[in-house]
């Protein structure tokens, strides 16, 4: 083998620790703990609980994958693009935030140059 352990290999060890548990007279209990909710989920939860402006962030939509945290959606001020950042920031497993929120204020002006009307 290359040293490295398999999952096949971590189960066949753990079911011979729990026989041999039995064996000597030890009970033991098998138990299956729920899942996380995906950080998704866990995100808009945090902010929903905890974050005072949290009804500003209703529209936004998170995609995770590789420990980066992508944030995208529209909110009417710098001020809460970075708030709501930060109010991530400390989430487990996010590694990275990635910023794209868009900063689009009452007149229709947005953190977009390019998009802007001239």
């Amino acid at each position: 083998m290359n040293g490295q352990s398999t999952d096949e290999d971590r189960t066949k060890s753990c079911e011979l620790s729990i026989r041999e548990a039995q064996q000597a007279g030890c009970i033991c209990a098998v138990v299956k703990l729920p899942l996380p909710p995906p950080i998704e989920e866990r995100a808009r939860q945090h902010l929903t609980k905890n974050c005072p402006y949290s009804f500003c962030f209703k529209d936004i939509n998170f995609e995770f994958s590789d420990g980066v945290l992508t944030l995208r959606g529209r909110v009417p001020s710098f001020y809460l693009k970075q708030i709501l950042q930060t109010w991530l920031r400390r989430l487990d497993g996010v590694e990275q935030i990635d910023n794209q929120v868009d900063v689009v204020s009452a007149t229709g002006l947005n953190s977009e140059p390019h998009l802007l009307r001239r």
